[in-house]
């Protein structure tokens, strides 16, 4: 390769059988216009040769990448609690067995856990130890659910007469272990026709664990060993509040665009 670049830039006239002395064979003439065009044209010829070594390299490198890229049509919407876009579900989705089971023990604990009834002796048992509510909390979620609304709760309950329906609107994971869930209670009194309804939001860290049950009566509550082991709750509002907040919001989105 040295070897090229030598006899390329390495000018040297040919020697002639003809013993002439010092001219014309070791006389240059550096002002020849001749040998500046060929000095020109060598140096054109190196740069063409390296510009078609890059081009070739980048063609080569195209023809790698084309293949790679591909363009797939994705249909989304906006969603109505998050004012964010996101994809709209296919007709058929695959599910893990796992993260559906996960949906349903949350939406079963978060009924069993907020719906109150007039039958406050049902109530009890429901909220007490060693039944569903239980042996889905883990042991600090469950005594403070117990505390508060078991036991300070529940007498201020029966008093008024309060009825507590429960609807779950969604649940959905946030990270690997960690859930929310949005749902409503609709409080009924006595006497009170409109219907006090609420919004709120659960975030919920899961686990599927080998728990110690004392009897198969007790695994079957709990079969998968599905465990709440922190449960926090955040007011969102009312139906009212929660609707006039998103008007508010797309309204601002929209602004933001124009």
């Amino acid at each position: 390769m040295f070897e090229i670049f030598h006899t390329i830039f390495k000018y040297r006239e040919k020697e002639s059988p003809d013993k002439l002395g010092l001219y014309p064979e070791r006389v240059h003439v550096n002002a020849m216009p001749e040998r500046r065009y060929l000095w020109t044209s060598r140096i054109l010829v190196i740069l063409a040769a390296i510009s078609m070594s890059i081009n070739m390299m980048l063609a080569l490198t195209v023809y790698l990448l084309v293949p790679q890229k591909s363009v797939y049509p994705r249909l989304l919407q906006i969603n109505k609690y998050f004012s964010e876009l996101e994809l709209v579900q296919q007709d058929e989705v695959y599910t893990r067995a796992t993260d559906l089971l996960a949906e349903q023990h949350i939406t079963d604990y978060i009924i069993l856990r907020n719906t109150i009834t007039n039958d406050y002796d049902e109530l009890l048992a429901r909220w007490g130890p060693g039944e569903i509510v239980y042996w889905f909390s883990a042991r600090p979620v469950f005594e403070a659910f117990y505390r508060g609304d078991v036991q300070h709760n529940i007498m201020q309950f029966k008093e008024k007469g309060l009825q507590r329906f429960v609807k779950v609107e969604w649940v959905r994971p946030l990270t690997l272990g960690l859930w929310q869930a949005q749902y409503l209670t609709m409080d009924v009194l006595p006497g009170v026709e409109k219907i006090d309804t609420k919004i709120w939001r659960a975030t919920m860290r899961i686990a599927f664990l080998r728990l110690p049950f004392p009897s198969k009566e007790d695994q079957i509550k709990n079969p998968f060993g599905f465990v709440v082991q922190n449960y926090s709750l955040s007011y969102v509002g009312t139906p009212e509040t929660s609707a006039h907040y998103l008007e508010r919001a797309r309204e601002l989105t929209e602004g933001s665009y124009r």
